[in-house]
């Protein structure tokens, strides 16, 4: 039996195939997955698990329906809400849209790109502008978001180089995600990155590329152990994340299900971010879908951190990024050592 995101991917499939035929591209269709998106993260966060298991399919389709699942996570965080944040979900499951439009033989090339290569890739957000402008008039606004999903805050973007605030903030939502989702799915090339190593990634490599009011938001909602991640406490037991905590991203709420040796013991929740002294030492498996139950999850919109004894510590963190890369690089480096 299909499940949703199997019957979404389908329409993107759809979709690519109209591009492919120079067809007018299935707006409506796409219109009802945003509308889908929306009102399920309303409720639970088992899409935003779906999306960070590394689901199976064709990159280019998976990376649409996930952008759109995770920008929308960081558009609440940001405090879209209504159209707005429909016009997100939408904007993401369009934002890479003219790839279809490009030679099937450099999409599939597993070399690196010549320049003479890159130089015609570049191209596809003008496309995918182009074949928006195609669609019904009343889906205009999504060509601009098309055009600017590539470029940068530093200006080291494409395909014209805007930088700040020339370039609208859902595009930038957009961009920031596309590239989280790329590091933690599966490519012929390398490994998916665990999701804390990718956020340490983008945290290090990428701080001048993004706004950091985005950046915040996208550690904040996904969190650096996102729903799904099975994990090692310090006192070696074994648990899965089963709720973030958005103002303390490195402290989620854990269920423990077996003792270091791997032994299965009643399942009990912790909640690390009233447990100071309790920590997360290493990631043990990404986000798999089944590991949490749909309507279990609820994530917190953001609020401004109560000042409180016990979280005056993770407070901190959470408000300099600067630190939260530190303590990313040292998970990934006790990582690396039980690896």
């Amino acid at each position: 039996m299909k499940t949703w995101y199997d019957k979404a991917i389908q329409t993107l499939e759809d979709t690519a195939v109209a591009v492919q035929g120079r067809q007018v591209i299935p707006v409506r269709r796409l219109e009802a997955l945003a509308v889908d998106v929306v009102t399920s993260l309303h409720k639970a966060d088992e899409l935003v698990v779906e999306a960070l298991s590394g689901p199976p399919g064709a990159p280019l389709l998976t990376n649409l329906l996930n952008v759109a699942i995770l920008g929308t996570r960081v558009g609440i965080g940001l405090g879209y809400y209504g159209e707005e944040l429909q016009r997100l979900a939408l904007a993401g499951l369009v934002h890479d849209i003219g790839l279809f439009a490009m030679p099937a033989g450099l999409l599939n090339k597993s070399e690196r790109l010549t320049p003479e290569e890159r130089t015609i890739i570049e191209q596809h957000p003008e496309r995918g502008a182009e074949i928006i402008l195609a669609c019904d008039p009343a889906f205009h606004w999504l060509a601009p978001l098309t055009r600017q999903a590539h470029e940068r805050w530093n200006g080291q973007g494409y395909p014209h180089r805007l930088r700040g605030r020339q370039i609208h903030e859902m595009a930038q939502i957009c961009g920031l995600v596309d590239v989280f989702d790329a590091l933690v799915s599966e490519r012929p090339y390398r490994v998916r990155l665990f999701p804390h190593e990718a956020m340490k990634e983008l945290l290090v490599a990428e701080r001048a590329t993004f706004p950091r009011e985005i950046l915040k938001a996208l550690v904040e909602q996904l969190s650096v152990y996102p729903l799904g991640t099975t994990v090692r406490l310090t006192t070696g037991d074994i648990g899965v994340v089963v709720k973030i905590n958005s103002r303390y991203p490195l402290r989620p709420v854990v269920n423990v299900i077996a003792t270091e040796q791997g032994e299965e013991v009643q399942p009990r929740e912790l909640d690390l971010s009233l447990i100071p002294l309790l920590t997360i030492i290493e990631t043990l498996k990404p986000p798999v879908t089944g590991k949490v139950q749909l309507g279990t999850i609820v994530s917190e919109p953001y609020q401004a951190p109560a000042k409180t004894k016990v979280s005056d510590h993770f407070t901190a963190l959470l408000e300099s990024l600067d630190a939260i890369a530190s303590t990313l690089q040292e998970a990934v480096d006790t990582h690396k050592r039980h690896s």
